[in-house]
């Protein structure tokens, strides 16, 4: 999108360079911050945020997982106030972030005994319309289930030629005047090289026949035929 508008303010176009390594070191975030600053080593900390406690997955009752992160100052005195632990506030070892990371492990198992008490939907009952970021952990068939999900229409369904029917998740993208549901099924493994080298690269029928009997591209039969 930079690139687009840089061409409409100056003309100029340019080479985009957005590589899998590239992608992966930038997301690193705090992690690879706190390394270049101070020279911190990274730690695996499960669930856990390294320098946010808490952030991370409690196990309920029924022996499901609940993300709860307090970011900040309010927060955490929203989440101590709504699983009734008020007094987690008047404790010295919490009284802010850096103190709370420091007192890290007394702190989670005092918040996990707490959270073990009650089922997944007492708590997501509690949390709701209070500004806290929590969240249930969920496999696929609860996810593919859960209301909004649907409302948002993440499931699409094609008719496959040879798998019949195939559901696939839909773009998380939306737009209010554009389309963005998929056209097609998946294709299958050369479905469409003929088409494309035919009727976007304009190459002749000689050539795409050359180029299979190399071997350097493959064509279904019945893609062949209907061209």
């Amino acid at each position: 999108m930079a690139a687009l508008l840089h061409r409409y303010k100056t003309g100029e176009g340019q080479k985009i360079d957005c590589n899998l390594l590239s992608s992966q070191v930038s997301i690193m975030t705090h992690i690879a911050a706190n390394y270049l600053i101070s020279g911190w080593e990274a730690r695996r900390w499960g669930t856990g945020h390294e320098s946010i406690v808490p952030y991370q997955a409690f196990k309920t009752k029924d022996d499901k997982y609940l993300i709860v992160g307090a970011g900040n100052q309010n927060l955490f005195e929203i989440l101590c106030k709504r699983i009734s632990a008020e007094h987690l506030l008047e404790d010295s070892r919490y009284q802010d972030n850096q103190s709370r990371v420091e007192n890290r492990e007394s702190l989670i198992a005092a918040l996990s005994e707490i959270f073990a008490q009650k089922e997944m939907s007492v708590w997501l009952a509690k949390f709701e319309g209070y500004g806290l970021p929590y969240g249930p952990i969920q496999n696929m068939q609860q996810v593919f289930s859960d209301p909004q999900v649907l409302h948002n229409n993440m499931i699409q369904e094609f008719q496959h030629s040879t798998a019949g029917t195939v559901r696939v998740p839909g773009p998380a993208v939306k737009y209010s005047t554009i389309n963005t549901s998929h056209c097609t099924a998946p294709p299958r493994l050369s479905e469409h090289t003929q088409q494309v080298l035919q009727g976007m690269l304009g190459y002749s029928d000689d050539k795409i026949q050359q180029l299979h009997q190399d071997g350097a591209i493959g064509i279904l039969k019945d893609a062949e035929n209907s061209s």
